[in-house]
């Protein structure tokens, strides 16, 4: 059937057209169908990546919403019982004045508590006094029936983190501190009557010359009402969002938590979740949805489509989950398989459709191009079926049809001439070539095996040469080899860098002329060479480019086979040399920060004395308390004209000043301690404004002499942005790093005498990060040096002085620690300028 032409060139046609249609419909459906698939998996993420982000705001949102509400109650509270106190104090006042009886101030106070309300009546002021172990019942509005009493009942054990009476634990606090929070079960005050224990924050406060304890608290419940609130608005938001967003056709996305509830779905918030069963599996789709999100996020599980096929779960999904752990929470996006495939299988069907038509239009063509091209060749079969059984001269080769057809008659033509002619050459060669061939054959062999065996070696020297060679390549090291006379045969990769010359350039040459450094070494190589033995030197120092580099030479005697020779190894040990110069650096400044630390808590002792010494000496001067008036009578002694001579000589700005520089050491001293505690794995929510602040007082406290300047006589100026958002970081790590950086502006604008120092420190929101940018008006830095600021060891300050480990520790601070960003900018004469930036939420 397919013998003749015609019918191989319609096959052809029909064949190559067939093929191409299903080589295109076959790739480009998998193409276009895998690139939507792709499309929309990617989407699917970004979705759930994007949704996770949101509530991860919100909650943070919530948790400072709850956090500024909780601080707000307890400043309510201190003030609350301050005014309580307020009042026993003016009652006190005028039992002492003689105006009542101790037993009249005391009644009038308890009755003025008792009456003061708030918080719709469910915050009250209660009174106990300081009886041990176990106090007494002074006062209280809504269990008036315990006043009077023992407070030792069972149920008065409320403290929250131990067995610890409520009210003991309410005098220990008084008398210890004066005052302070407890956290413990109380019942709250309804309509009704009074409710169960519930959760319960007091403050409490201690009237020593009574010997009250005067407390009030906050249900915490009151503040959760305030965040379950905004937890409720937060997820009004979602589940209208979820509405509107559409994965592909029919895929959605939807919440649920880990009891497991289904939080929001846009089908099944109604139904129960544990009746969502896997069909393929048998097992709840929500726990296998939970096992997926904690692997690797993604499950592909039949499910059904509404609301056209709705129960029919025979459709193949795909879904992205991801867990928001502080509310136990997983968001999940879905998409459906077919609905990814469909824009694939439509463009298969339009390829087909159009294929059909160029199948017919490719076999009408072939057919005419078919029977203009067999005719003649038809003819010309004739003619060499003629010649092959009669002979060259049996017939005549036809030259017509297309050219081509008629060239390839014409070269036929010519090829049988030739051919007549070569066979009457070819009977005269043959006999001389054939005696000649014998003789030949046998040199031939044996020559080719000799020329493959010889090959073959020097394919292996060759091998073995550059074997070796990326052997001594590879080493860290500067090899050089010499012979006896000091002449260079070795000379590795490490040399080549380490001068710049390759070996071809120094080969035979005197290592004196080509390395000068190794000069001393060559006549030691001469005596190694003779005796036979090693010889290792070690930090030898070197200065290459203005900066001292060590080095360990080691020098190896080469005697074999009549060769006489050594090989010279450098290795540079300069990190080795640092990091033990910064090991013992660092012992030094431990001890040190120890000592500092131990120093720093006994002097806050006597600062103590020195405060309550001020504050007693001011107390005993005034004017109006009974003591005073009373002592001064006794000794004949008018208040008056001793305050007028100590306002004539200034005692009471003397002893305010002496009071304010004590609170200033205190404040300094804590600073230090604070700052000098080793950092936990903690992060918590600061503000970048408040750190610069704290790191700029610190600063202003650095009075070591050998540092040759005083950083407060530098102009800081503070541009911060209002309303900074918080960010989430170590404190004391970011702290550290702002020191780093005021420390190193001090000291470059000190090195070159700046006549009008000045540092701008400048903090401001950029999209999703907070800037911060220290700069001063220092003398700058050339490139050279500013592309090498941030490597360890690095540093241009005089041996001594600096570890060169300052802004590389800031910089992994940053980058490393905190998912932040970290740059300079400096010109020679125009100062630096130092920026980092750091997330404002936590990194993931």
């Amino acid at each position: 059937m397919f013998k003749s032409m015609k019918a191989i060139l319609l096959l052809f046609a029909a064949g190559l057209v067939v093929a191409t249609t299903v080589g295109v419909t076959y790739f480009a459906q998998r193409t276009v169908t895998k690139s939507v698939m792709e499309s929309e998996f990617a989407h699917t993420q970004a979705i759930v990546d994007a949704v996770y982000q949101e509530v991860n705001n919100q909650y943070q949102s919530i948790v400072f919403s709850e956090q500024s509400a909780i601080s707000a109650r307890k400043e309510q509270l201190q003030n609350i019982v301050g005014i309580s106190i307020d009042l026993i104090r003016l009652n006190y006042s005028q039992f002492k004045q003689g105006l009542i009886t101790e037993s009249e101030a005391q009644k009038r106070s308890i009755e003025q508590l008792r009456n003061m309300r708030y918080d719709e009546g469910t915050g009250y002021i209660w009174i106990n006094d300081d009886t041990a172990p176990i106090p007494r019942l002074i006062m209280h509005p809504t269990m008036p029936e315990l006043e009077g009493q023992i407070l030792d009942r069972p149920r008065f054990k409320g403290i929250r983190s131990s067995d610890e009476n409520l009210f003991a634990a309410f005098r220990n606090l008084g008398t210890q501190q004066g005052s302070g929070f407890i956290e413990y079960l109380w019942p709250k005050p309804l309509s009704k009557g009074l409710s169960k224990d519930q959760l319960k924050l007091s403050y409490i406060q201690y009237f020593k010359e009574w010997g009250w304890i005067i407390g009030s608290g906050v249900y915490i419940d009151d503040v959760q009402k305030q965040v379950n609130n905004r937890l409720q608005a937060v997820l009004q938001e979602l589940r209208e969002s979820f509405k509107k967003t559409k994965i592909g056709r029919h895929g959605y996305i939807f919440l649920f938590s880990g009891k497991p509830d289904l939080v929001i779905h846009p089908v099944y918030e109604a139904i129960p979740i544990a009746d969502l069963i896997n069909p393929e599996t048998g097992k709840p789709l929500f726990m296998e949805l939970k096992e997926a999100a904690h692997v690797d996020g993604v499950m592909e599980y039949l499910w059904d489509k509404p609301p056209r096929h709705k129960g029919d779960f025979t459709f193949r999904k795909r879904a992205y989950i991801k867990y928001f752990q502080p509310l136990d929470w997983y968001i999940c996006s879905t998409a459906y398989m077919d609905d990814l495939e469909k824009p694939g299988l439509m463009l298969r069907n339009e390829i087909t459709m159009l294929s059909i038509g160029v199948l017919a239009l490719a076999l009408m063509f072939a057919a005419i191009l078919s029977s203009k091209i067999a005719q003649p060749l038809m003819k010309l079969t004739a003619a060499a079926r003629a010649i092959r059984e009669g002979g060259i001269a049996a017939s005549d080769i036809p030259q017509e049809g297309p050219r081509e057809i008629k060239e390839l008659g014409t070269v036929i033509s010519q090829m049988l001439e030739s051919i007549k002619s070569g066979i009457e050459e070819k009977e005269h060669l043959l006999s001389a070539l054939e005696d000649g061939n014998n003789q030949l054959s046998a040199s031939n062999r044996q020559l080719e095996i000799k020329i493959r065996e010889h090959a073959r070696v020097q394919q292996e020297l060759i091998k073995l040469r550059n074997h070796q060679k990326n052997i001594i390549d590879s080493m860290p090291s500067i090899l050089v080899g010499v012979n006896k006379n000091g002449a260079i045969t070795l000379w590795n990769k490490g040399a080549t860098t380490s001068t710049g010359k390759e070996y071809e350039e120094v080969a035979g040459k005197l290592l004196s002329d080509v390395f000068p450094q190794l000069d001393k070494e060559i006549t030691k190589a001469k005596q190694q060479i003779i005796n036979g033995k090693t010889e290792q030197k070690v930090r030898i120092p070197r200065v290459v480019d203005d900066e001292t580099r060590y080095e360990n030479i080691t020098i190896y005697p080469l005697i074999s086979d009549g060769y006489d020779g050594a090989v010279i190894r450098l290795d540079d040990v300069t990190d080795n040399v640092r990091i033990e110069e910064m090991m013992i650096q660092t012992e030094k400044m431990m001890s040190v920060g120890g000592l500092a630390a131990g120093m720093a808590h006994e002097i806050n002792n006597p600062l103590g004395g020195i405060l309550q010494g001020t504050q007693n000496i001011e107390r005993r001067l005034r004017p109006g308390m009974a003591k005073n008036e009373q002592v001064a009578r006794q000794l004949d002694i008018s208040l008056e004209t001793i305050n007028k001579y100590i306002e004539e000589r200034g005692i009471l700005k003397i002893l305010s000043g002496v009071r304010q520089s004590a609170t200033r050491a205190a404040g300094i001293i804590s600073n230090m301690l604070n700052f000098s505690r080793k950092t936990e794995v903690h992060r918590t929510t600061c503000k970048l404004n408040e750190l610069a602040d704290s790191a700029v007082a610190l600063a202003e406290q650095d009075y070591d002499l050998k540092k040759k300047y005083d950083f407060r006589k530098i102009d800081v100026v503070r541009n911060y942005q209002k309303n900074l958002p918080f960010v989430i970081c170590s404190t004391t790590e970011i702290e550290q790093v702002m020191l780093n950086l005021l420390g190193n502006a001090a000291h470059a604008m000190q090195e070159h005498n700046c006549e009008e120092p000045m540092i701008e420190i400048k903090i401001w929101q950029d999209g999703d990060y907070v800037a911060v940018s220290i700069s001063d008006n220092g003398p700058g830095m050339e490139e050279n040096i500013r592309k090498r600021v941030f490597e360890p060891f690095f540093t241009t300050k005089p041996k001594g002085v600096g570890t060169g480990l300052g802004l590389s520790v800031s910089y992994f601070i940053i980058t490393e620690n905190h998912h932040g960003s970290f740059s300079i900018e400096s010109t020679p004469g125009s100062g630096s300028k130092f920026t980092f930036k750091l997330p404002i939420s936590s990194p993931r």
